[in-house]
């Protein structure tokens, strides 16, 4: 039979024991913990960080994400155009996406013009959409390129060239023995193309989907998920094993 002595022993070494581990595990869950706060704390105000609206351009992110690098980028109208695949921006603002490939891009008077194969959309030099002609007003189908002269423009479709009226409206089919001088993208270095990848990389990727995805753990995957949840068990352990110590404590005390 135990005594009151024996059991007072045990009970003496175990709250030992568990002070210990308490100790040893609080430190290694105080690192987590403490990012989880910050993390929580940082998607509840995501408005107020602009989370949603801060594009990462992390090489490693994007490439961990999947998010790959556009097959088409050019430049035009001394750079500050970009085409990346059927996104374009003026300098690092993003203005239109297109529904098809974008064909070319130009000034005509005051206003940028650019040329999808079913499309001539009508810019301010600031990147403000003014109309969008379509087969609906009369533009020709099936666009391959666009050439600028000084009061019009022509285009060369499937059903030959086509030259517009100096306000766009009408259209006429014209013969030419002279080929028109069709725009075309300006040269670019290879840093100029990285960094133009990169940022329509960027457009898919924001703060506040990655600071989610670490605060559940998904950001590495399966594993990071099980890993978060063993943190969350510890945490509950020590939760638990805190309240005992405590009460075992009190009631020494008495």
């Amino acid at each position: 039979m135990i005594n009151k002595k024996t059991k007072k022993s045990i009970s003496t070494r175990l709250i030992r024991q568990l002070r210990e581990w308490h100790r040893r595990l609080g430190i290694f869950a105080a690192f987590f913990l403490i990012f989880l706060s910050l993390s929580g704390i940082a998607l509840n105000h995501t408005t107020l960080f602009s989370l949603s609206h801060q594009s990462i351009s992390n090489s490693w992110l994007l490439s961990h994400y999947g998010i790959k690098a556009p097959t088409d980028v050019r430049f035009y109208q001394q750079k500050n155009w970009l085409v990346t695949d059927q996104l374009v921006w003026l300098n690092d603002k993003l203005v239109f996406e297109s529904d098809e490939t974008v064909i070319s891009l130009a000034k005509f008077q005051s206003y940028i013009l650019l040329a999808t194969r079913s499309q001539l959309v009508i810019f301010t030099e600031t990147g403000d959409i003014v109309e969008q002609l379509d087969s609906s007003s009369d533009l020709p189908a099936a666009i391959s390129a666009l050439s600028i002269t000084a009061d019009n423009i022509v285009l060369n479709t499937a059903d030959g060239y086509y030259q517009s009226d100096s306000d766009l409206m009408a259209w006429q089919k014209i013969q030419t023995f002279v080929e028109p001088s069709w725009i075309s993208n300006e040269p670019a270095s290879q840093s100029e193309l990285t960094v133009a990848q990169r940022q329509f990389q960027s457009q898919f990727l924001n703060w506040e989907r990655v600071i989610l995805d670490a605060h559940s753990g998904r950001l590495f995957g399966d594993f990071g998920v099980w890993f978060m949840d063993m943190v969350a068990f510890i945490l509950i352990l020590l939760s638990i094993s805190g309240i005992y110590i405590w009460l075992r404590y009190s009631k020494s005390k008495r």
